[in-house]
């Protein structure tokens, strides 16, 4: 295996651009910090809009990547990672904001017809208790009524501990590198 060192051309990078010609000096780079700490020499990943003028290096390397439709012309935004919240995956389609999800909740149940008909279950419904009875005209059977539910908790702890999709996680400030 080549060492990069060995390369014939060790001034172009891996994605096919010189190095340091759009990254001088780390601009864009993302810094992450325990506390609530960000550098003189970078901005909250608070998705404030900034002036193209005053932050021309900056805008050189992420460009309108996260602007809203309503900014203005003259203006960039820079990503909004500490306010919203949300999680960083690494992915080859830089950018894209990925909806929360869950894999579907399937459930069977069946009965039985007749009086003494029994019901079978599978997944998150379960029995959850019968609700009065009755005698037919002629005497001749007992009817009962099942109330069935459905809760996701049952197939798996997971669910019902957030209001949204929530993996174990550490909150962070991220803070990007501007000069």
């Amino acid at each position: 295996m080549k060492k990069i060192g060995t390369l014939k051309t060790p001034t172009i990078n891996q994605n096919g651009y010189h190095k340091n010609i759009l990254t001088k000096e780390r601009i864009g780079t993302l810094f992450i910090y325990p506390t609530d700490y960000t550098p003189d020499d970078c901005l909250s990943c608070d998705g404030y809009s900034l002036l193209i003028i005053d932050y021309e290096d900056l805008y050189k390397v992420i460009g309108k990547q996260f602007n809203q439709e309503n900014d203005l012309e003259n203006t960039f935004r820079i990503p909004d990672y500490n306010i919203t919240g949300r999680f960083l995956q690494p992915n080859s389609n830089v950018g894209v904001q990925i909806d929360a999800g869950l894999p579907n909740i399937t459930a069977t149940f069946g009965v039985l017809s007749g009086p003494q008909g029994s019901p079978s279950f599978s997944g998150a419904v379960y029995n959850a208790g019968a609700f009065g009875s009755g005698v037919s005209h002629n005497n001749a059977a007992h009817h009962r009524s099942v109330s069935y539910a459905l809760d996701a908790s049952r197939s798996s702890a997971i669910y019902g501990k957030s209001a949204t999709v929530q993996p174990n996680s550490q909150t962070v400030r991220i803070c990007i590198k501007y000069k």
